[in-house]
């Protein structure tokens, strides 16, 4: 099978970790090539590296024509037995371009997040249900929450939708990294109890409620610490920190690849975001044995069994992000309950094989239409 995966770009996110490691575990069944719309960022060129056709077509922005074409010269070249989208951009490009190729391939739209706040768009709807889904074979969402949204606001009806859900590999968390030599490495203190967030700082991250959050934790529990680990532009953080006097509490670690030694040095995972899919990290955290204190947004309670593997707190209150954490800060028995049923909770309903094993049955669906 021939496929064609279409993506904003593959710089480091967790639509395109997943669609990267997707194309490293089931070369046997399929071959792939890689469409970049903006950019191929970092993980493009491992897979090039490797052997895998990327391409990029350098979009600046708003709906350019030139885009619709070169994505039809690419699959023409190609010639793949089924495309596969993901997210709605790329996906609305992989449409319009679809009735130029020939053979026309099948096609497969994956959903793996959505803006917030989301809204219900006329035109959209009416150029899903004209247009775009009539060239569309299967329609994945990496969670239910998603999948409500593409029913409600993109006018999909709900049988054509399936759940798949993230997954991630448990055998990189099988063996536990030396706890005392990864908080070493981070710069903890034996007294510490830290606290971590791993996430790129995007404002649908919401990282400011979760700065102050930890303020508010850290009045209760002067031996807090809060490491934020993920890319992008922090100055308005650190100042925030600084502001409200934990700015020597609060560590910024920069991108790191040793996240088994991150999640092991850590007592806690944190998360304040506006709005999820299937987070890869909070998944990660699990496996880790780390109970978690999260917002209540998006697919977080379709993984969290609330005050069993973790707890759920409003969107963008930090005082219950605060009080939650230092709650589970007292209380290590509690945690460890909930890191160990967390983690059996990933392994039955979470793992990266359940999901290979969902996107090449519909991907191979899509390809015989």
């Amino acid at each position: 099978m021939r496929v064609v995966h279409v993506l904003h770009s593959m710089a480091f996110g967790g639509a395109e970790v997943l669609v990267h490691d997707f194309l490293r575990a089931t070369r046997e069944e399929a071959q792939s090539a890689v469409l970049c719309l903006d950019d191929s960022g970092p993980l493009g060129q491992t897979l090039r590296d490797e052997g895998v056709r990327v391409d990029v077509l350098g979009r600046k922005g708003g709906v350019e024509p030139r885009i619709i074409k070169g994505v039809r010269d690419v699959l023409t070249d190609f010639r793949p037995d089924v495309v596969c989208a993901h997210q709605y951009a790329p996906y609305s490009y992989a449409a319009m371009a679809l009735p130029l190729v020939f053979p026309r391939p099948g096609m497969v739209f994956v959903e793996h997040g959505r803006h917030y706040p989301d809204a219900r768009r006329p035109k959209r709807v009416l150029a899903n249900n004209l247009v775009f889904l009539q060239y569309t074979q299967r329609v994945v969402a990496v969670c239910g929450y998603i999948k409500r949204l593409l029913v409600a606001n993109e006018g999909i009806a709900p049988d054509r939708i399936e759940v798949i859900y993230n997954g991630v590999d448990p055998t990189r968390f099988d063996v536990t990294p030396d706890r005392d030599a990864a908080r070493a490495s981070l710069g903890m203190a034996s007294e510490d109890l830290a606290v971590v967030c791993v996430a790129r700082f995007h404002p649908v991250k919401d990282h400011p409620t979760l700065v102050r959050g930890f303020a508010r934790t850290h009045r209760e529990l002067p031996r807090a610490k809060l490491y934020l680990v993920g890319g992008g532009d922090d100055g308005h953080l650190r100042a925030l920190a600084s502001e409200l006097g934990v700015a020597e509490r609060v560590v910024f670690t920069g991108v790191r690849r040793d996240i088994p030694e991150v999640y092991a040095a850590a007592d806690l995972f944190a998360m304040s975001s506006l709005s999820e899919g299937t987070s890869v990290t909070l998944l990660e955290s699990m496996l880790s044995r780390r109970a978690s204190v999260v917002t209540d947004v998006g697919g977080n309670p379709e993984i969290v069994e609330r005050g069993l593997t973790g707890l759920l707190v409003p969107r963008g209150d930090h005082e219950a992000l605060g009080l939650a954490m230092a709650e589970l800060l007292r209380d290590p028995s509690r945690r460890e309950k909930m890191g160990e049923r967390g983690r059996k909770r990933v392994l039955a309903l979470f793992t990266k094989d359940r999901m290979h094993r969902g996107w090449l049955r519909v991907l191979s669906e899509a390809a015989r239409r």
